[in-house]
């Protein structure tokens, strides 16, 4: 794991000893710089938000700001790619994995909202998408659909095998993503339960719901 010290008034990171290089100095400090931002976005929305302001909470000037990210726009649109790459990631390991329709279905939400609540992404809205370039927002909708495509498949394969009751798959996938989505808007990073501890008790309601069945 890597330990982090500041030297000269810098963030510096070294694994072992090993003094980090000027570019993963740099990644470093960009990560962190978004995760900043993306909690400001998820608690005051883009459009309330200022650059002036994530800098200060940052710590920096806006200027140092503009030499990681051009605009407020780009720094959105990273915060957003950095939610659906959680989601791909999460689609990822289940694609790797053996195993029925309804356990991949289970993996692929836990490890899509334990990535969400460590990397800190963007809360996701029309609002938010509506203002990025025509290209980015055509580029986050394939990757939605991508997700919510692979979602439904395994739906309809549980479906299928018996093992998952014969919901309503579109909406039913569409539940399950507002529900992911909407833990950006509440989840800190200092909630008494962590991310897998939130991430099973919310697949225990997707799965059963909350209802006592005799």
């Amino acid at each position: 794991m890597a330990e982090y010290a500041t030297v000269n008034g810098g963030l510096m990171a070294s694994w072992n000893g090993a003094i980090a290089s000027r570019e993963e100095i740099r990644e470093i400090k960009r990560r962190a710089a978004l995760r900043v931002a993306a909690r400001i976005f998820n608690e005051k929305g883009y459009h309330a938000t200022s650059l002036d302001e994530i800098a200060d909470e940052i710590g920096v000037t806006k200027t140092a700001l503009y030499y990681y990210f051009k605009n407020k726009e780009q720094l959105l649109y990273e915060c957003l790619k950095l939610t659906y790459d959680c989601g791909q990631n999460a689609r990822r390991e289940c694609e790797a994995m053996e195993g029925s329709a309804v356990e991949k279905l289970r993996h692929l939400y836990r490890r899509f909202m334990e990535n969400l609540m460590e990397e800190r992404g963007a809360y996701t809205t029309m609002a938010n998408i509506r203002a990025l370039t025509e290209e980015q927002q055509a580029e986050l909708r394939e990757r939605r659909m991508c997700f919510d495509g692979y979602s439904r498949m395994l739906l309809e394969k549980a479906i299928e095998d018996g093992t998952v009751r014969p919901v309503d798959v579109r909406l039913t996938s569409s539940f399950f993503l507002g529900s992911v989505n909407w833990i950006l808007r509440w989840h800190s990073e200092n909630d008494a339960m962590a991310p897998a501890e939130i991430s099973d008790h919310f697949l225990d309601l997707f799965m059963l719901g909350i209802v006592q069945r005799g």
